[in-house]
């Protein structure tokens, strides 16, 4: 058994758990280092999820473990030894660190599997290590009000169980310093959103202790390799928006932003800190406050012009509230690639999301984008509540429309069929109106099943009809050189399991 005789090296570790495509640094650990190195403790940072997708993407059962991990799908025998051995070995190597609290920040429900067995070896060779879990992934049962088992959220089953010792729920910047120098275990929640004060005093993100090379030749932001390292650093919480599928207003209802001063002098710092050049922002948007976009885009562009670039998702505004001069200046700044989240070629669609642009705006959006040499990147989703067959045409339509647009300078995504989350309108708001159930999936992973809903307002609009329209849309872009082959199969397997599992449940055969 482990013991620990000697004092911390560290008072803290700051881990980023899998699963996630490593699209770029994570933000969560190099915040919290620059929060608390600032207030005079010792702390390291860790990303895990680059360590493990090293450690497994060259083994045979590769693709095995990576839909266990998104989907929770069964490990073969050889598979299982190997994660398993793997966390023993991980937990181990983290206990060496000697640091007094061990955090795990957990970016979506993905995360879930992965950090609950890293806790359970960690406390299986040291009881007495302190581990403090975090971030969205952790939270949602939290937010929500829905368990995660035996009645309890998952907050609360880690912290019963002795998996983990302490929790933060949502906002951890004002509160981890505390947290850590005082020993604090338990749950622990500001109860409130950052202000725009506090956002605006936030450390710099330390990303020194990263392993900066090792992205080089990894990083896919948007579907796009990258042959740089990317940072990730946040302008602002919270969204304009309340879209109708998006959970975000669940736990930051209000939207928060950094002046644009303060976002382009973090940009700079860590620029002249580390020499890096590439920049993804966090941001549920980038251009929430045209004010602040435009105010960092004019300092990098004067201080900076031409050196950086960024990357960050962009939302879609009336076209007069955009000029030609920001799309100028936007390019002059170095901004690379927009993930947009377009969602529907049917205005109809939109419109019940409450996205609140027309198709006009788009091709406006589009248009300037293009000329300007940004790239961007559309998300596309099937199977919205009242989305008809008409309106899929209409999706169909805008993504051919725009195919004299070549990839990279426009790439189409079509990223799933609609999940309805907790925490999202279409749950708490709108699913007695838009007759919402949810179907015995027979105890999928944890957030999975949130896809398998029908309604009864659009009975032709059942999970099956869904799968199959995505499909389609998942050919038609590749078609068109939206997405790569590679990931064209990924998402057609995809869709073919999950059908599969419907017609289980029904005993149809498969189409």
């Amino acid at each position: 058994m482990y013991q620990n005789t000697t004092s911390s090296a560290y008072d803290a570790i700051f881990c980023f758990s899998p699963y996630a495509v490593i699209s770029a640094m994570p933000l969560a650990p190099a915040l919290l280092k620059g929060i608390c190195d600032e207030a005079g403790l010792n702390t390291t940072t860790l990303d895990l999820n680059l360590e493990f997708q090293i450690a497994y993407k060259d083994k045979r059962f590769a693709n095995e473990i990576t839909n266990f991990m998104m989907y929770g799908s069964e490990l073969s025998d050889t598979a299982k030894t190997f994660y398993n051995d793997w966390l023993k070995n991980k937990a181990q190597q983290l206990l060496d660190v000697n640091a007094t609290w061990i955090g795990l920040s957990l970016l979506t429900y993905q995360s879930i599997k992965f950090s609950t067995d890293l806790c359970y070896y960690i406390k299986l060779i040291d009881p007495k290590q302190k581990i403090i879990v975090g971030g969205q992934g952790a939270c949602n049962w939290e937010n929500t009000g829905k368990t995660y088992k035996h009645d309890l959220t998952y907050g609360d089953t880690i912290l019963k169980t002795g998996l983990a010792d302490a929790m933060v729920v949502n906002e951890s910047e004002t509160i981890i310093v505390d947290l850590i120098k005082n020993n604090k275990q338990g749950k622990h929640d500001l109860q409130r959103q950052l202000t725009e004060d506090e956002l605006n005093d936030l450390a710099v993100p330390q990303y020194a202790d990263y392993k900066i090379q090792s992205y080089q030749t990894l990083t896919d932001i948007y579907g796009v390799p990258s042959d740089s390292t990317t940072a990730t650093i946040t302008g602002s919480k919270g969204c304009v928006r309340k879209c109708t599928f998006c959970d975000v207003y669940s736990f930051e209802p209000i939207f928060k932003y950094k002046s644009g001063d303060k976002i382009a002098d973090e940009i700079i710092s860590i620029y002249e800190q580390h020499g890096i050049k590439d920049f993804f922002f966090s941001d549920s948007l980038i251009n929430g406050s045209m004010k602040s976009f435009r105010q960092m885009n004019e300092v990098l562009a004067k201080r900076l012009p031409k050196t950086i670039k960024y990357s960050g998702e962009y939302i879609a505004k009336p076209k007069h509230q955009t000029t030609k001069e920001d799309y100028h200046m936007m390019s002059e700044a170095g901004c690379k690639r927009l993930q947009i989240g377009i969602e529907s070629g049917s205005e109809s669609v939109r419109t019940h999301m409450r996205k609140k642009f027309t198709n006009d705006d788009i091709h406006d959006m589009a248009i300037n984008l293009y000329d300007n040499n940004i790239e961007q990147s559309w998300n596309i989703m099937i199977g919205y509540p009242t989305e008809t067959e008409q309106d899929f045409m209409d999706t169909l339509d805008l993504v051919t429309n725009y195919s004299y647009m070549k990839f990279p300078l426009l790439s189409i995504n079509p990223t799933s069929t609609l999940v309805i989350l907790p925490g999202t309108p279409l749950y708490d708001e709108l699913k007695d109106e838009l007759e919402i159930s949810w179907m015995d999936t027979n105890a999928l992973s944890p957030g999975v099943h949130y896809q398998f809903w029908q309604t009864g307002i659009n009975t032709e609009n059942n999970l099956k009809i869904r799968l199959n329209r995505w499909k389609q849309l998942i050919k038609l872009c590749e078609q068109h050189g939206y997405i790569t082959n590679k990931r064209s199969k990924a998402k057609t397997d995809l869709a073919n399991k999950t059908l599969e599992h419907y017609n289980s449940l029904y005993d149809q055969p498969n189409s």
